[in-house]
């Protein structure tokens, strides 16, 4: 209980400035026995916090007509300031709810799709694409939903200047804060796109879909209009999804992609929850096909010590030998990158 009670305090600090009401909320429930008890339904090495706040948001959305609605800009367009009648409504709310929140907190994830991150992997994958022949095999490792596997069709704009594609109805916006990174007009060309991951979330599933957005902040409109863009464009044709490991079942995904077709291997945020062994032998799987065929890795993971960002690096070969270059680091939804 009382790591449960530092995650959220933690998670207080994180939200100030961010997201008023998560902050207010996040501060009263480390110190509420009673909502902490119902945290104990979270598997193992799940994040509590930020699974129990979804979990309330997703029941909420069903349930319009509570007092704790008028405090979520997710759910109102007059959403309430935090106050003193603020807490004690989600407190009754979680208690009175509790029969079908735990279920949730003891079967979902926190798979969010920042899909603002995809003004990451543009000019990231576009470096790929300019240093290999031909279109791209694109393969993400923990994809969630697939919406950053469809990149290429969204337009973007960095500080006015306008790429990707014209017609998308997702524009999402990054400001570039350093460094000249590639950003052809029009997108790299893709050959295929599959994303592997133990849970996937199915687009065309509305259980699915209603908690990828109970997953964003209330107080964060510009990610829920971005997320609902995005989803729009899946729908019309989502990408291809193998339910398995990351690592045991990439060689397999691997050898399905002819071997003149290069392959450029993605993962956001995913390795920072996996064991270290199990990211050695991903490397070491990885670099042995990059022996055998065109094969680029773009691996990111968080700048704890450089600040709240995350960081991608991109691995290859080259004249033998494995090379690892960091590319890019940035705001972790995307909202600023610095190239390096």
């Amino acid at each position: 209980m009382d790591d449960f009670a530092a995650q959220f305090r933690d998670l207080a600090a994180w939200a100030e400035g961010s997201d008023p009401l998560y902050a207010h909320l996040c501060r009263h429930i480390a110190d509420d026995p009673d909502v902490l008890a119902l945290a104990e339904a979270v598997p193992e090495g799940r994040q509590v916090p930020h699974l129990l706040l979804a979990a309330v948001q997703y029941r909420l959305e069903r349930d319009g007509d509570h007092p704790l609605a008028r405090y979520y800009p997710s759910l109102t367009a007059d959403a309430h300031d935090p106050d003193d009648e603020c807490y004690p409504a989600f407190r009754s709310f979680c208690l009175d709810n509790a029969d079908a929140i735990c279920p949730l907190l003891s079967t979902r994830r926190t798979q969010t799709n920042s899909v603002r991150r995809s003004a990451v992997l543009y000019p990231a994958i576009a470096n790929v694409a300019a240093r290999v022949d031909g279109p791209l095999a694109l393969v993400e490792l923990g994809p969630s939903a697939g919406l950053n596997l469809l990149f290429d069709r969204y337009r973007y704009d960095y500080d006015g200047r306008i790429v990707g594609s014209p017609d998308s109805p997702v524009t999402i916006e990054s400001e570039v804060r350093g460094g000249d990174p590639p950003l052809p007009e029009s997108p790299p060309a893709i050959h295929s796109r599959v994303g592997i991951d133990r849970n996937p979330l199915d687009v065309a599933d509305p259980t699915d879909t209603d908690w990828l957005r109970a997953l964003v902040w209330p107080g964060h409109t510009e990610r829920r209009e971005l997320l609902a863009g995005a989803l729009q464009v899946a729908s019309a044709d989502p990408p291809r999804f193998v339910e398995g490991d990351l690592l045991d079942d990439l060689p397999a995904v691997l050898d399905e992609i002819p071997d003149d077709v290069p392959v450029c291997v993605v993962n956001t945020l995913v390795l920072y929850q996996v064991p270290g062994p199990v990211c050695d032998a991903l490397e070491a799987t990885l670099s042995d096909r990059m022996a055998q065929r065109p094969l680029h890795w773009l691996t990111g993971a968080p700048e704890l010590s450089g600040g709240e960002s995350i960081t991608l690096d991109w691995v290859r070969r080259e004249a033998g030998e494995v090379c690892r270059d960091r590319l890019v680091e940035s705001d972790p939804h995307g909202v600023w990158l610095d190239w390096r």
